[in-house]
């Protein structure tokens, strides 16, 4: 889908995998030298997922100083970025995490030497169009569930809200039930339940399933109920097509038979009106 966003991988645990890839990385080349669309093999990486990696090495052609053809190694990478994720090989997003804060920090410091005087409702509008996105675009692939991730992410909306002299002296929770912002972990569990509801009612076409409806129907659920994957791994529990399974068999009927995705947000956020988290989050506890 994009030129400079091609990407090629496999298990390598698996006997045979190295050189399978090492053939289509090869193949790949072959076709982007025929069509002109050549890749240059510095700025090509490999990054290696998992807890147990393969140490094999992977080659592309390229050119020497002296402009000849030669065969160069691929770098590894700690971290790679991916339409705008960075994905490291241990599946923490510790990197995108500390990038993205940082991010959304200098555009708090931006609003903070722009605006002498910042009144609530300015507060709250710039805060949503400017700094909220940076700490939100896509959280379905990278939220944490690591506290101390999930504090840093909340910290930025933490500070921020301590600039309004008005509300200086209140507690987080207070600031943000008198600015009427929820928590960033409210959000991003609002968000997995949209994205969710989107998935199961086809407004987004995927090539492999990622829910199955539960077969069991005597325990305690909605009608539109989910089944559960069992997992060893922590990494894997926090995949979004296993922890969002939980909560959405927790929702009532009314919520999850929404004909339309405004009517569930309006159910949804109804339904959680009094859930605690949503201005007092978890990872302060």
């Amino acid at each position: 889908l994009f030129a400079d966003d091609a990407k090629v991988y496999t298990r390598s645990d698996s006997e045979g995998a190295t050189a399978a890839l090492q053939n289509d990385i090869d193949e790949l080349q072959d076709w982007s030298d025929k069509w002109l669309l050549r890749f240059h093999p510095q700025k090509c990486s490999v990054l290696k997922v998992g807890s147990k990696k393969s140490d094999a090495t992977y080659y592309m052609r390229g050119t020497d100083e002296n402009g000849d053809v030669c065969t160069l190694a691929l770098s590894e990478a700690e971290s790679e970025r991916d339409l705008g994720v960075m994905v490291d090989g241990g599946l923490s997003f510790r990197v995108h995490v500390t990038q993205m804060t940082a991010k959304a920090n200098r555009m708090m410091g931006i609003i903070r030497r722009t605006f002498d005087y910042l009144t609530e409702d300015i507060f709250v509008l710039l805060f949503k169009s400017l700094v909220r996105p940076l700490l939100e675009y896509g959280h379905v692939i990278w939220q944490p569930y690591n506290k101390t991730l999930v504090a840093e992410i909340e910290d930025v909306q933490r500070r921020a809200t301590k600039l309004l002299s008005s509300l200086s002296d209140k507690e987080y929770p207070a600031r943000l039930s008198a600015l009427r912002l929820h928590s960033l972990e409210h959000r991003r569990k609002r968000g997995d339940m949209i994205d969710l509801f989107k998935y199961i009612n086809g407004v987004y076409k995927t090539t492999v399933p990622l829910f199955q409806l539960s077969s069991n129907q005597n325990t305690r659920g909605n009608s539109v109920k989910l089944a559960k994957e069992q997992c060893k791994r922590q990494i894997r529990s926090n995949f979004f097509s296993v922890r969002v399974v939980n909560t959405w068999n927790s929702l009532p009927d009314l919520v999850v038979t929404a004909t339309s995705v405004d009517t569930f947000k309006s159910r949804l956020d109804a339904h959680w009106a009094t859930l605690p988290t949503k201005y007092d989050p978890d990872c302060y506890h």
